[in-house]
């Protein structure tokens, strides 16, 4: 039976409490322990209230603690609340296609199975999961690390005889004439004196 994610997440907040013997905790606290995120906990937190499994206590030593003494509730009860209305064979893999006589065997197998399971959980009370305590800190998880594929580097193209950083502008010059006309200077035209 695969439970859902807030029966998963309310176990181990339930179990986390029941370690803690009476005292308060915070859902960043449980969360941080498990690894799990704050807002989903959050949300199943305020759920197991309305169930009476859980009780916030207010002010600046506040927090949430069992409602119940751990050995009075069992992890079936919990799990009954919880997945209440689900189904094991809902969508059970390999029964298309099957004889109605040969999928009515196999649903009544899996489902005395699935009983047996809760009728198990009904007997296992939270006192005796924090019997031993909190076991340490799970490994932080590691992240999984992309390594891009290094790019070479751009070389600038350098010209011959300009500096690296300085742009090239190409002037346009006017056609300068080879051969240079000199005009001839006119001739100087002086008085005639007496006797020329």
């Amino acid at each position: 039976m695969r439970f859902k994610l807030q029966t998963d997440y309310a176990l181990q907040a339930l179990t986390f409490m029941a370690c803690k013997a009476g005292g308060n905790c915070t859902t960043d606290e449980i969360a941080a322990y498990f690894q799990i995120s704050a807002a989903h906990l959050g949300r199943v937190i305020r759920r197991l209230q309305r169930y009476g499994f859980v009780k916030a206590i207010r002010g600046r030593r506040g927090g949430v603690r069992l409602a119940k003494d751990p050995q009075s509730f069992t992890v079936g009860e919990v799990v009954n609340r919880l997945e209440e209305g689900a189904e094991p064979l809902d969508d059970m893999v390999g029964l298309q296609g099957s004889s109605p006589d040969t999928e009515f065997r196999l649903r009544a197998v899996v489902r005395r199975g699935h009983g047996a399971f809760l009728n198990y959980l009904e007997k296992v009370a939270f006192s005796e999961l924090a019997a031993d305590g909190l076991p340490p800190a799970p490994a932080p998880r590691v992240q999984p690390v992309v390594v891009q594929e290094a790019k070479p580097p751009v070389r600038p193209t350098v010209v011959v005889g300009v500096p690296v950083g300085h742009s090239i502008h190409h002037h346009h010059h006017h056609s300068v004439p080879t051969h240079h006309h000199v005009p001839t200077p006119a001739p100087i035209m002086r008085p005639l004196g007496p006797g020329l």
